[in-house]
């Protein structure tokens, strides 16, 4: 029987909204942020799950390919499973970091034409492939 675990990578936001500045309001601030608390959608093989909490919605995101092509469910604009392209995150402004989920910063979308930003993110899990028993 296979067997599976819930989650292999956790990140979590440290802090709150009230004690810490906006992300990367400036290009200073961005490029002296912490990058550590992050998973590149780059990087990870596919079909790898994730689940990401923002400030308001849990994401299940399905990674397609290492080009930013996902199946997401979660929110208002994706109730049911829906094929997107993740972008990467942002502060809100003009700076992207390309196909990067960053706690504290907002997921970007690209889904019919439309770019969708979420609330900031507070966790980001990486859930662990079914292995053989």
């Amino acid at each position: 029987m296979p067997r599976s675990s819930r989650s292999t990578t956790r990140f979590k936001q440290t802090g709150t909204e009230t004690d810490r500045p906006r992300a990367a309001a400036s290009l200073d601030a961005w490029l002296t942020c912490d990058w550590s608390e992050a998973v590149h959608v780059g990087v990870l093989e596919e079909f790898q799950q994730l689940q990401v909490c923002t400030r308001n919605t849990l994401y299940d995101i399905i990674v397609l390919n290492q080009s930013g092509d996902v199946r997401i469910r979660g929110g208002r604009y994706f109730p049911e499973w829906t094929f997107a392209r993740f972008a990467g995150s942002t502060a809100g402004g003009s700076f992207l970091k390309r196909l990067a989920i960053n706690c504290g910063l907002q997921m970007e979308f690209e889904f019919e034409n439309r770019r969708i930003i979420t609330s900031p993110v507070h966790s980001i899990t990486v859930l662990q492939k079914s292995l053989p028993a």
